[in-house]
Formats: structure tokens, C-alpha cells, sequence
């Protein structure tokens, strides 16, 4: 069962596991504050596209696939200019009811599938933005760029060596007087 593209802000993730449906929506990044400070020019970025689809789980829990594209931009850590990161990320997920429940299963290193604590009322823009957050690089950079040349540092690189203080200068004078 499909719904079609509406506005959801939040679900119930229950529901959409066990009748399989495929829910297909936008988040905003003025839904994501968190994001909106890590990226630049919050305000001209487009809605991130969204689908949340229901599907068999493991361990007899149910489960969803969450699925996330969109662009943001970045500064360059070298240029220090913005650098746009495409976000495309799908990443299965199962939903217990507590966290008790949550600890109880047994941790899999090689598990493909997040375990997180579902709810009736699950806020898309939360779930979104910390998935998205996870996607960004530690280091945005553009793939052919140098850091910022400059004249001025160079000179004042060269000055600091200049007037870097010469702690043994003295020593033979010190010497030649004992």
C-alpha cells in the first residue's frame, strides 16, 4: 500500500511495518535545526526527498526502510568556498517498543539493520536529520582545489622565523666570562 506524496511530520512507524506501506514526503531543512548549523545557506536548500517503506524485519520485529536524497552545501575544508554534498542514503531499519527491548537483543557487528526505538508518533524531521547528519564528511572538500595562497602569510610565516628568539645566541659569551 502506497501513499502519495503528502506532508507527514510524523508517523506511526508500527503501522507503516505492518501493513508494508510506502509513505513518500519532503523534510525541509528549516525542520532540521541541528543541520541547518552545519551546512551553508540553510535557507536556499531544497526539501530533502523521503520514502519510508515498510518490510519484513528480522527477529520478528518490525522494520522500515528509510530512504533520504537531496543536496546540501559545505565550506571546503581547503578553500574554505561551499562545496555541495549529494545525500543519497538508504538504511534499513528494525523498531522495538523500549529501549529495555532494545538491549535485550543480542548486538551483531555485521548487521545491516539499525535497531532504534519506534513510536506512534515518530517525527520524520528528527529521524531524517540524524541520518542525514550521518551521511555529511568529517572534511567537505572539493575534489580539485588547493588551500588559499597568500603573500601576506608567507610573510608573516617569514617574520615569525625572524623573530623567533635565539635561546643559545648568548652562550658562548656566557661561557667565555665563567
Amino acid at each position: 500500500m502506497s501513499k502519495a506524496n503528502q506532508n507527514y511530520s510524523t508517523v506511526d512507524i508500527f503501522s507503516i511495518a505492518r501493513n508494508r506501506q510506502k509513505i513518500n514526503t519532503t523534510v525541509a531543512v528549516s525542520e532540521m535545526p541541528e543541520l541547518a548549523g552545519t551546512i551553508v545557506d540553510a535557507d536556499a536548500c531544497k526539501p530533502f526527498e523521503v520514502q519510508i517503506e515498510g518490510t519484513d524485519g528480522i527477529k520478528g520485529l518490525p522494520a522500515a526502510i528509510l530512504t533520504v536524497k537531496g543536496c546540501v552545501q559545505m565550506l571546503c575544508t581547503r578553500c574554505t568556498k561551499p562545496v555541495e554534498i549529494a545525500i543519497d542514503r538508504e538504511v534499513p531499519f528494525l523498531f522495538v517498543k523500549s529501549e529495555a527491548e532494545a538491549n535485550r537483543l543480542p548486538v551483531d557487528e555485521d548487521e545491516e539493520w539499525e535497531v532504534v526505538v519506534g513510536s506512534e508518533h515518530l517525527k520524520v524531521a528528527d529521524w531524517v536529520q540524524e541520518e542525514v547528519i550521518l551521511s555529511l564528511p568529517t572534511f567537505p572538500k572539493h575534489e580539485d582545489c588547493e588551500a588559499p595562497y597568500s603573500d601576506h602569510l608567507q610573510a608573516d610565516m617569514q617574520e615569525a622565523i625572524e623573530e623567533k628568539p635565539k635561546p643559545f645566541a648568548n652562550l658562548r659569551e656566557l661561557l667565555k666570562k665563567n
